[in-house]
């Protein structure tokens, strides 16, 4: 397999994904009208870009290192640190906002809550959580699950069935992930919400990052510093196309134009990732402030509501402002330690 430079713009890719969710989910939330921006920044979705991203590396990763053992420790220290310290953070804000008490920690609902998010299940809000904010101390979480399982199926791709292509096996399924989303996508079950929620949907996301990523030593020449050509067909495919399909839903959708757009976008975020490949260290200096950013900007949002604090552009600044911060924090101080535990 072609080795995948280390000198690229990912950081710098993740930083601008989280700030389009921050701005889409402070806009809906704290009912702040940004016009023909919101418009704009749903063309170009955070988590899908965030999905590619990860199914292009986790992948270089693995192939480059198949230690399992190893694989799985290094997922574990990327995600559950700074996520244990956001949960304490979490119990702080319900408790200045006497969302909980003393007497909540007799309830088994909220130990199963504690539970879920020390694992992968961050996605299970007990009711007795429901009267803050939004309705979910930490909504966006729900990615963190999807994010996993798709750490544990991606080396059953990979190392189960060798015999096959490894090409022709991303093509299958992409097509079953595709086929789920068509098939369920009409449908409000608790066993299609709870669906919703797991990697199925969105595997495709991480399959097409995979497949460019296998295939990078062959087609590299099409993106390495053409982010402007793929960004030109992108847009016209949007302008034509992008009425058809709800884009930014997060996950089913329903016409197969919508799954294609996923593939476009995908091949605009490698190439941006590979032109101008140092734009990121010049920003950035090697910080990753993205997973941070993701990871508190809902606290932020749940606090502002729960101070009545809307509807002003003010407040997306303070948003803003208060999770890049949080961001900056979470990885000087927590998660760069645990990364070099790494090596």
């Amino acid at each position: 397999m072609e080795k995948i430079s280390r000198i690229n713009n990912f950081d710098l890719l993740r930083l601008l994904a989280s700030l389009q969710v921050v701005i889409i989910h402070t806009s809906e939330h704290l009912k702040i009208n940004l016009f023909f921006l919101k418009d704009i920044l749903k063309y170009f979705p955070g988590v899908s870009i965030f999905f590619t991203i990860s199914g292009f590396l986790i992948y270089n990763s693995l192939k480059r290192n198949n230690d399992l053992k190893k694989y799985f420790r290094n997922r574990v220290l990327r995600i559950f640190p700074a996520l244990v310290v956001c949960l304490i953070i979490t119990m702080i804000l319900l408790s200045i906002f006497k969302v909980i008490n003393t007497s909540t920690l007799l309830n088994k609902e909220f130990w199963l809550y504690l539970l879920g998010q020390l694992t992968i299940f961050q996605y299970y809000t007990p009711d007795i959580l429901r009267s803050w904010g939004v309705g979910t101390p930490n909504g966006s979480l729900w990615t963190i699950p999807v994010e996993f399982e798709f750490y544990l199926v991606l080396p059953l791709i990979v190392l189960v069935l060798t015999k096959i292509p490894l090409n022709l096996k991303l093509l299958l399924l992409a097509i079953i992930s595709i086929a789920v989303n068509l098939y369920f996508g009409i449908s409000e079950t608790i066993y299609i919400k709870l669906l919703n929620v797991s990697v199925i949907p969105y595997l495709y996301c991480f399959l097409f990052g995979v497949f460019l990523c296998h295939n990078w030593g062959n087609i590299r020449k099409y993106f390495e510093g053409k982010a402007l050509v793929w960004l030109v067909i992108y847009l016209l495919y949007c302008m034509f196309f992008g009425e058809l399909f709800n884009f930014f839903k997060p996950g089913y959708h329903t016409n197969i134009i919508g799954f294609f757009s996923h593939f476009l976008l995908s091949c605009l975020t490698i190439s941006l990732a590979y032109s101008s490949t140092t734009l990121s260290d010049k920003l950035l200096k090697h910080n990753d402030i993205s997973y941070g950013i993701y990871i508190y900007h809902m606290l932020v949002i749940n606090s502002l509501l729960s101070l009545n604090l809307q509807k002003s552009l003010w407040h997306l600044f303070l948003v803003i402002f208060v999770t890049c911060i949080l961001g900056w924090l979470s990885w000087h101080y927590i998660e760069k330690n645990f990364l070099r535990l790494k090596k």
